[in-house]
């Protein structure tokens, strides 16, 4: 598709913070794209608008379909956000839900698995844009239903999606890379990785990868990185040794982020 190739980018709820954090996201897609990137930007609901859609569905409640489909439209709405966004600075873009890429799943409806991609959508879309931005989180099964693929499962539509087509991919958060610890937390400051294996990975808190996806791509053998906004440096998760970056360039004292987010 180009000199580059495919990354995925996924942006969670962390860093989509409010309406205003779309222009930071369209930023750094277009910056893969100046790069020679073909870029994917997967997407999680605004920050707290899941919590919001679960809270209403139990009060409303019903069955799990009709949960599903109210739960996952808080992804749809930050994937029209950003494709607005990327139109705003000039990038040209496709927001393109589940059943247009073909995104299928199987299993229960609030907690399913993936199983096929049409990997043709994207190379179509890619025809006349840089961008496709894609809702994370939300599948179809066999039915046509809208299902959803567990707490924090934009991460494992990233991963899938990069599977599928031989992407890179990065998870964009609201920190530089993954720590051994919370580094808000009273103590020593903790290390960061610049490497580590899968599943060194799944012993970290899942609200910081989500661990369904990390099984994924370790059954996959997808290497993906961790980093916040704007920056070369990222943590990389796949078949590597444990390694830490041998100094940490953030200001002592300056604010902590919080690391226990999920999406």
């Amino acid at each position: 598709m180009c000199s580059c190739g495919v990354i995925v980018l996924k942006f969670g709820g962390s860093v989509l913070t409010c309406e205003d954090a779309y222009t930071d996201a369209a930023d750094e897609a277009s910056r893969f794209v100046r790069d020679g990137f073909k870029v994917v930007a997967v997407v999680s609901a605004i920050e707290g608008r899941t919590e919001e859609l679960i809270a209403r569905a139990a009060r409303l409640g019903g069955c799990d379909g009709a949960s599903a489909a109210l739960i996952g439209t808080g992804e749809l709405e930050s994937a029209a956000l950003l494709g607005l966004a990327l139109d705003r600075a000039g990038a040209a873009a496709h927001v393109l839900d589940a059943a247009a890429v073909g995104l299928r799943t199987t299993g229960g409806l609030r907690d399913a698995e993936v199983e096929s991609l049409d990997a043709g959508a994207f190379g179509r879309a890619f025809e006349s844009c840089d961008v496709i931005v894609v809702p994370g989180f939300v599948g179809r099964d066999g039915h046509g239903r809208k299902t959803l693929l567990g707490r924090g499962g934009s991460d494992l539509t990233a991963f899938f999606i990069a599977s599928e087509l031989g992407g890179r991919c990065r998870l964009i958060k609201d920190v530089d890379g993954l720590y051994e610890r919370d580094p808000a937390l009273p103590g020593p400051r903790p290390r960061r990785y610049e490497s580590l294996g899968w599943d060194e990975a799944l012993g970290l808190d899942e609200s910081i990868v989500q661990h369904k996806g990390v099984r994924f791509a370790r059954d996959r053998r997808l290497r993906f990185e961790v980093a916040s906004h704007g920056t070369k440096e990222a943590t990389h998760v796949g078949d590597e040794p444990v390694r830490f970056f041998e100094s940490d360039t953030r200001v002592v004292g300056e604010p902590e982020h919080e690391l226990h987010r999920a999406g």
